[in-house]
């Protein structure tokens, strides 16, 4: 009784009353999960330290070089509790590692520390583990002065959105450098408003001062406070968990990292900060929090102890006129309307008329009342509306105080946007071209950030080929670039956009589609669910395919330059491909070399074709890549230049079957056909189920050269961080799959200039004659009649 009334949070009620109804399993697993955490909130854009290496069995732990290793970094169990079974290095020499405190371990140290990982003896539930290492995070000047050797962390507890509880965890030389309270850390609370230190505790002992710190800790303001509540809350959003709480830290150079999220919080944050938990709990039940931006805000409110009123509350309100122009969302596109701003009205009212006139499908609750959603001054609101008459009102639309919580009324602030007095079929006419302009350069804006194939580049290709040509037995283990893109954002961004059900409302929904497929994929590198969302987008290996796959080997050779010696080096390359570019009025294209290219020559997106560092090419090698890289993919993307909207370009949604089958095809003409594109097929299936070096030994086996076996290896494994594991990359099926429609639609009498207008597919040729404004390429290969 005594703990219930003093609000006390204890063990059987925070698993009672939070974590059972607020946490599902699926959430659970994934926070026990510490590398897939890692790659899951990276991709939506929360920082986390870099990922070094895994060793998921004791089969690559005997394989595993440990000179690879940098000079600072940690060990972990990925599914480790309380800070067991990690050790920080902070330096090395040779085959000593140095921990915090000074303490030497050798190389065989750290082999035994893993095994005993792998072996599960530090894992949650007693099974079989990974150890990975991960980037020894430098702690920031304000905060190590304050700390012994180690990592000081901040762990805040959050539910609801709401950042509710948090405090300041000091390593100590009884926890021998390592931020865990029951292993002898300081727990210090912290103020949620201010950020500032409120009480100290070490055990179950309250103190007054930091062991061996001189400075007194009370005088010390958290940095990056506010933006570390604000990641608190968003990665209770990204993961869905109703209850939580997550750990970071805050790095000299990278600012606020995340280090773990929690999903069965210990409650010792309590003690730090003398305040029962249950009773901030039970104060926001029930809520209703829209957003982390508000949840802090909410936080600041209800739980500092040091409330400070100012204008920074109000620095995220939009300020507006009493008139005001508004976008009215509707199903195919947007519409204008002039609006009176009227707080004194709580429930925003619009015109009747023009709500059935503009879109006779609307949602209509009752004959009085309507769902809308609209944009006021870039502000997007989603509200309920009253219908009724303005047949004499030059306004068709009052909006009331429910709908203006973020914005600040200026009466002198004039409406520059006022619409000319037009007729709804006017309005609609007059947004709908408006429409489809600005969602084009939307579209491609957000498409531009996801990267692909940069995203899919290892940034450690060299190092791991010249680890596997030593011994072939041994797998890859790739890393891989941080994702560049907030994912979280981009989504909210395309679930703005409308269109509707013309041709060109078809093909940009479409490419919405893929943007969001290409965003899953990349977000589920180095998951099991990377060759399931590859798949989705690119589509998987069926037994027809396969079979024509094998069909194409034994009837074709494996490559058309085979007993061509004669090879022509990198500049003399370079020379020939500059030439031709500006023999067909491309010259603005520039040649630059790459060294960590998989292929050996790529178009690029921004006028530039890349070609690998140190490549040697055949005469016929050369010309097959000229057709394919030039005659294809740069004059398709020039003729999509001159089309009326960018994405011809950019290239529509799944263009790239078509794209690559008709550079195949074209490439098949100059130099004959070759079995290579079959290969890929084979070493795809076979990488569904079997590990790297399994599927080299395969490609060998059918005659491939030691450099064409494990660029296709690299191929199809890109994506999996371990590459021992099943998993395949399934983009390259694309080559034989477009060739074989591609040929299809020539052989039934298609026009191949349909297929040079921009970077199209074929299912969308029919839409493209629908399309307003349309040109003829410019840029056509010789073969094709003008």
């Amino acid at each position: 009784m005594f703990f219930h009334q003093s609000g006390i949070l204890g063990i059987n009620a925070r698993n009672l009353l939070y974590i059972r109804p607020y946490n599902k399993k699926k959430a659970i697993r994934l926070a026990d999960n510490k590398l897939q955490t890692k790659h899951f909130l990276s991709a939506r854009g929360i920082p986390v330290p870099k990922l070094y290496f895994t060793i998921r069995d004791h089969r690559q732990l005997e394989k595993f070089d440990f000179n690879l290793l940098p000079e600072t970094f940690v060990l972990k169990p990925n599914l480790g509790f309380g800070g067991e079974g990690i050790i920080p290095i902070v330096g090395r020499e040779a085959e000593v590692f140095t921990k915090i405190g000074g303490y030497k371990l050798k190389t065989k140290d750290l082999y035994d520390r893993i095994s005993d990982i792998l072996d599960g003896k530090y894992s949650l539930s007693g099974l079989d583990d990974t150890a990975f290492f991960e980037q020894l995070i430098l702690c920031n000047e304000t905060l190590s002065r304050f700390s012994y050797g180690g990592l000081p962390d901040i762990r805040i507890v959050v539910h609801n959105l709401i950042p509710v509880m948090a405090m300041l965890r000091l390593p100590t030389k009884d926890s021998q450098g390592l931020a865990n309270l029951h292993q002898g850390a300081i727990g210090v609370g912290i103020d949620i408003a201010r950020g500032e230190p409120t009480h100290i505790v070490q055990g179950s002992n309250i103190i007054h001062e930091i062991p061996g710190v001189e400075e007194d800790i009370r005088t010390l303001r958290i940095p990056y406070w506010d933006e570390m509540l604000l990641i608190a809350s968003r990665a209770q959003l990204i993961t869905n968990l109703g209850y939580m709480a997550i750990d970071m830290a805050v790095d000299r150079q990278l600012g606020p990292v995340l280090l773990e999220i929690n999903a069965r919080a210990g409650l010792g944050v309590q003690i730090a900060n003398l305040a029962p938990l249950r009773r901030r709990l039970e104060r926001i039940h029930g809520i209703k929090v829209s957003s982390p931006e508000k949840g802090l805000r909410i936080a600041r409110e209800l739980f500092g102890q040091k409330v400070e009123k100012n204008s920074r509350e109000f620095n995220d309100k939009t300020i507006i006129g009493t008139e005001e122009e508004v976008e009215l969302l509707v199903h195919d596109g947007t519409v204008l309307v002039n609006a009176r701003i009227d707080p004194a009205r709580k429930i925003s009212l619009l015109d009747r008329s023009l709500a059935r006139d503009i879109d006779p499908n609307l949602e209509l609750l009752d004959c009085h009342q309507m769902k809308a959603k609209y944009i006021l001054s870039g502000v997007r609101v989603q509200t309920l509306l009253e219908l009724t008459d303005f047949s004499h009102d030059p306004f068709k639309m009052i909006i009331g105080s429910r709908d203006l919580d973020s914005f600040l009324i200026d009466p002198k602030k004039k409406n520059k946007k006022a619409l000319k007095k037009k007729s709804v079929d006017d309005v609609v006419s007059y947004t709908s071209h408006f429409y489809y302009t600005e969602i084009d350069k939307k579209i491609i804006d957000i498409d531009k950030q996801i990267k692909l194939l940069y995203h899919l580049q290892p940034l450690n290709f060299e190092q791991e080929k010249a680890c596997f040509f030593r011994d072939r037995r041994y797998d890859p283990q790739f890393m891989y670039p941080d994702l560049s893109f907030d994912g979280y954002a981009l989504r909210e961004l395309l679930s703005e956009i409308r269109t509707d059900d013309t041709p060109l409302g078809i093909i940009y929904k479409h490419k919405c589609q893929e943007i969001v497929e290409k965003m899953n994929l990349l977000e589920a590198i180095g998951t099991e669910r990377f060759t399931e969302k590859s798949e989705l987008l690119f589509g998987a290996v069926n037994t027809t395919l396969l079979a024509r796959a094998f069909e194409f080997h034994r009837e074709y050779p494996l490559s058309v330059d085979m007993g061509d010696t004669e090879l022509i080096d990198e500049r003399g390359i370079r020379q020939e491909l500059q030439m031709y570019l500006k023999n067909h009025g491309l010259g603005h294209w520039k040649i630059r070399e790459k060294s960590a290219l998989v292929s050996g020559m790529l178009a690029g997106k921004k006028n530039t074709l890349f070609i690998r560092s140190g490549l040697k090419l055949s005469r016929q090698r050369l010309s097959a890549l000229i057709a394919h890289e030039i005659e294809t993919h740069i004059f398709t993307a020039e003729n999509g230049k001159i089309q009326p909207y960018k994405i011809f370009n950019r290239g529509l949604a799944y263009y790239l079957k078509t794209q690559e089958g008709l550079a195949v095809y074209d490439q098949f003409r100059v130099v004959g056909r070759e079995s290579r594109i079959a290969h890929l097929v084979m070493a795809i299936s076979l990488a569904r189920e079997k590990s790297f070096s399994a599927v080299f030994s395969a490609l060998k086996d059918i005659g491939l050269c030691d450099e064409r076996a494990f660029l296709i290896c690299a191929k199809v494994k890109r994506g999996l961080e371990d590459t021992s594991l099943p998993g395949a990359f399934t983009k390259d099926l694309c080559y034989l799959k477009g060739f074989f429609e591609v040929e299809s639609y020539f052989n039934n009498g298609g026009d191949a200039r349909k297929l040079f207008v921009g970077k199209i597919r074929l299912e969308d040729i029919d839409f493209l004659e629908k399309i307003p404004n349309m040109k003829p390429p410019r840029y056509l290969p010789n073969w094709v009649t003008v």
